[in-house]
């Protein structure tokens, strides 16, 4: 694959923070621009107003930024490496994310990010919330773990500065989760990369991923809103 400079890789992963984040934000407030019409509310609009807004619009957020990457390099590098999705053995990929993610909702159990009790509640919030704990599962790898990973390395980047710049990268898109939130963000985002980089594919870090965020959604994002957001 052709070298890229690091300018242009660093072009690369500001668009993709930046996009992920406009995109979302666009389309929340105009969701919530709908609510006020439908309502007639006056003032601020509710928390649980604000979290589906944000739920629902992550979701599409998500997919744009990852359908619109693979409209603009799609002529030059195929879809499979463009978000590191090739693998030779899913069975391998599969028992490294779960182990992973374990790992994962233990350390968000422990330090009650939410408890435990709130991982296994299957009540209508939760349900309401898989959409959006599988899309970031899936698109935020292939975006962070995949295809700035690819942007790294194309620059010739070793695989330390691949896992630094792309957990920093992902640590920028959860901004609004405020200091401790991307901090723990930029932490989950390096052991991915380390999964990715180990592995040779996003597979691992999509299933790890994917199995914290149904554990912990929609309970941290209540947390989140309730401290950052009052």
């Amino acid at each position: 694959m052709e070298p890229i400079s690091n300018k242009k890789a660093a072009k690369w992963i500001i668009l993709t923070v930046c996009v992920l984040l406009g995109v979302c934000m666009v389309f929340s407030n105009i969701y919530i621009l709908f609510w006020y019409f439908k309502t007639g509310h006056r003032g601020r609009p509710p928390a649980d107003v604000i979290q589906r807004a944000v739920m629902y619009m992550a979701v599409f957020g998500l997919w744009f930024t990852v359908g619109l990457w693979w409209l603009i390099h799609r002529r030059n590098i195929p879809f499979t490496d463009l978000f590191g999705i090739r693998t030779d053995s899913f069975l391998k990929d599969l028992a490294v994310g779960l182990l992973l993610g374990v790992f994962w909702v233990s350390i968000y159990g422990f330090i009650g990010w939410p408890p435990f009790s709130d991982m296994i509640i299957l009540d209508s919030a939760k349900v309401r919330s898989i959409p959006a704990s599988l899309s970031a599962g899936f698109c935020e790898e292939f975006l962070f773990r995949g295809f700035v990973i690819l942007m790294i390395s194309r620059t010739g980047g070793t695989r330390r500065s691949q896992i630094i710049w792309s957990s920093l990268a992902f640590g920028l898109a959860h901004i609004f989760w405020g200091p401790m939130g991307i901090l723990f963000t930029i932490a989950l985002g390096a052991t991915l990369g380390i999964a990715r980089i180990l592995r040779g594919n996003v597979w691992p870090a999509v299933i790890a991923h994917s199995v914290l965020n149904l554990c912990i959604e929609p309970a941290l994002m209540n947390k989140v809103m309730s401290t950052n957001f009052q």
